[in-house]
């Protein structure tokens, strides 16, 4: 008795232990509490963070003397949380166990607020500070272009913008080449990731982005949400045969989750439909008799998710038309169009379909009908269209 009370104890405390040490705080700090477009002061800040699409407030503070402070429990990865409550934007900050400072800086300029405190956002900041560097640089190159136009083409503008536009490519490649230098610098930061999704995606192509910046992130990242964010998004950007289908995840209707990569040895037709597309019931008949075929092997399984918003639609659905066989998967997140799966794979209509190998590699899109099911026997029968 004494020693199970010892143990409960010495957990209990192990417990407490590890939240002290993903406690976060937010210590800021004003110059100015008055509002950019209003005679009012800022009394109250809120600190938010976006959950499956929706802004929800974590914390309240109340400024005091132009100091504010939010407190809490820090996520198990790292996630960007504004502070909000001014009339002219927000302030970005990293939250992670420690203690986060911003600041000292004026309300009614909130973005050029400096973040600092902790290591990510330390390494944002750091980033900032290059980003401005970068811009100030642009403009006095600029600056001096713009003085030496020639007094023969002054005043033409289509003749001065070619006289500039090598400035412009120079300030654009000193950009990108800073930008760089400071996420390789920065490489085992996950702050890197976010880095490379806002300021390198628009500057580089998907394959640029997959096969030169995300080959050399460390490993140690590879299971983060914004290195998978940014893996899908760069192969939903080269969607094509041949090419890796982006990894999507979903529930069964017992509340199982799923994802694509779960089944990567077999071939998968991934299915989009919806419960009250006409055109995807006409489907089912073709997808049992591929499925019965595949019974021979387990070589093949259906993934079907369905872009229903409701799951009582759903559910009923699936017990109606008997769409139940072992290699029948059905996973929903229940969010209609806006379903992530949905976007990754540019579905703009259902049923559509996706048909990929093992390894995750596509080869071939919206097979229906009898065209699907020669070519899931096919497969089945040991006659892969692509190895």
């Amino acid at each position: 008795m004494r020693k199970n009370l010892l143990i409960t104890l010495l957990l209990l405390c192990t417990t407490m232990m590890q939240a002290q040490e993903q406690r976060f705080t937010i210590r800021g700090e004003l110059t100015n509490d008055s509002l950019r477009y209003t005679a009012q002061r800022v009394e109250q800040l809120y600190l938010k963070r976006t959950i499956d699409g929706v802004e929800t407030t974590v914390d309240t503070a109340t400024v005091a003397n132009g100091v504010f402070t939010f407190s809490g429990v820090a996520p198990a990865e790292i996630e960007i949380y504004h502070i909000t409550g001014f009339d002219n934007g927000s302030i970005q900050v990293f939250v992670e166990p420690g203690e986060i400072t911003v600041g000292p800086f004026d309300a009614k300029f909130p973005v050029a607020a400096k973040i600092g405190g902790t290591p990510c956002n330390n390494v944002m900041q750091g980033y900032y500070d290059v980003n401005s560097t970068c811009t100030e640089a642009s403009r006095e190159r600029m600056k001096k272009a713009m003085a030496n136009v020639p007094a023969d083409i002054k005043g033409d503008q289509t003749a001065e913008m070619a006289w500039v536009s090598p400035t412009f490519y120079v300030n654009n490649l000193y950009f990108k080449l800073e930008i760089m230098n400071y996420i390789y610098e920065n490489i085992e930061s996950p702050v890197a990731l976010y880095i490379i999704k806002y300021s390198m995606m628009p500057a580089f192509t998907p394959d640029v982005i997959e096969n030169v910046f995300l080959k050399v992130v460390p490993a140690s990242l590879h299971k983060s949400k914004m290195y998978k964010e940014l893996l899908n998004d760069m192969r939903a950007a080269n969607l094509k045969v041949g090419s890796i289908a982006p990894d999507i995840s979903g529930r069964t209707t017992e509340g199982k989750e799923f994802s694509l990569s779960d089944f990567g040895d077999k071939y998968i037709l991934l299915d989009f439909w919806a419960s009250w597309c006409a055109p995807c019931r006409r489907e089912f008949p073709f997808l049992k008799e591929a499925l019965a075929y595949s019974e021979k092997n387990d070589r093949f399984i259906v993934l079907s998710y369905s872009i229903d918003s409701k799951e009582k639609d759903w559910v009923n659905c699936i017990e109606k038309n008997d769409l139940k066989h072992k290699n029948w998967i059905h996973i929903s997140a229940l969010k209609g169009w806006n379903s992530e799966a949905a976007k990754l794979f540019n579905v703009q209509g259902v049923p559509h379909t996706v048909l990929i190998g093992p390894g995750g590699k596509v080869i071939g899109f919206n097979l229906r009908g009898e065209e699907m099911v020669k070519r899931v026997k096919a497969i089945i029968d040991g006659e892969e269209p692509i190895k």
